[in-house]
């Protein structure tokens, strides 16, 4: 199947599909409704009737990762962001594994992949071959990746993990976890696609097969954007 990315960025704009969106906001629906029933069974029922129980109204988790031959999983769980809605990405300055201090700044003009990861990161591991295979493909065309590790432990666990994978993208340190901070990471692998002008395109969590048809009809169509 081909994917539009002009279409499928529209449909995703909110992170989740217009039935997806549908189904949400009757759940919500329920869920309001629920609440008033037992409000006026508290306050207006029987007093010597069986307190009712709470209720707990849980946050959805995200689905889980679709098999390699779903290209939509690209998209799922993803939010992006309009042109006129996008703002500036927090820069952060962290030392890289060559020892040379390394910020997105300085990959202004590129389209760049910022991904969150840790050596203990399973999904993190599945997912960076693929993530090498994209740098591969589009770097001579302006796509950068740049890999901020959260490992707090020895540098050299990290230098190892590159080099088993062969990955040629820039890796830098986050041991402090200041770029964590800044950019709200809260589950790991998570990924953040800046455009040419260091604007946050879009962003999500989970592993992402970067190799798949969708993910170069995508960072193909955000390299030929037009500012």
């Amino acid at each position: 199947m081909n994917y539009n990315p002009k279409s499928e960025l529209a449909r995703n704009l909110d992170g989740i599909s217009p039935k997806r969106r549908s189904i949400k906001w009757r759940l919500i629906g329920m869920v309001i409704s629920l609440v008033l029933v037992v409000w006026m069974m508290v306050h207006f029922g029987n007093r010597d009737a069986t307190p009712t129980r709470e209720i707990e109204v849980k946050q959805a988790q995200p689905e889980g990762k679709a098999s390699a031959g779903d290209d939509a999983a690209l998209y799922r769980d993803m939010i992006f962001l309009k042109q006129a809605k996008r703002a500036d990405a927090p820069d952060v300055l962290l030392k890289a594994l060559d020892g040379q201090n390394h910020s997105l700044t300085q990959h202004a003009g590129k389209l760049v992949l910022v991904n969150f990861w840790a050596t203990w990161c399973q999904p993190c591991i599945r997912e960076m071959p693929s993530m090498e295979r994209l740098y591969a493909k589009f770097k001579p065309q302006g796509l950068e990746i740049v890999a901020i590790s959260l490992d707090q432990g020895n540098e050299q666990e990290v230098r190892d993990f590159v080099a088993k994978l062969k990955l040629t993208f820039p890796i830098v340190l986050d041991p402090e976890h200041r770029a964590k901070a800044l950019y709200k990471v809260r589950g790991l692998p998570t990924s953040y696609l800046l455009d040419r002008k260091g604007q946050v395109v879009g962003y999500g969590v989970g592993p992402r097969e970067w190799d798949s048809e969708a993910a170069f009809a995508l960072v193909g169509h955000l390299l030929d954007e037009k500012s």
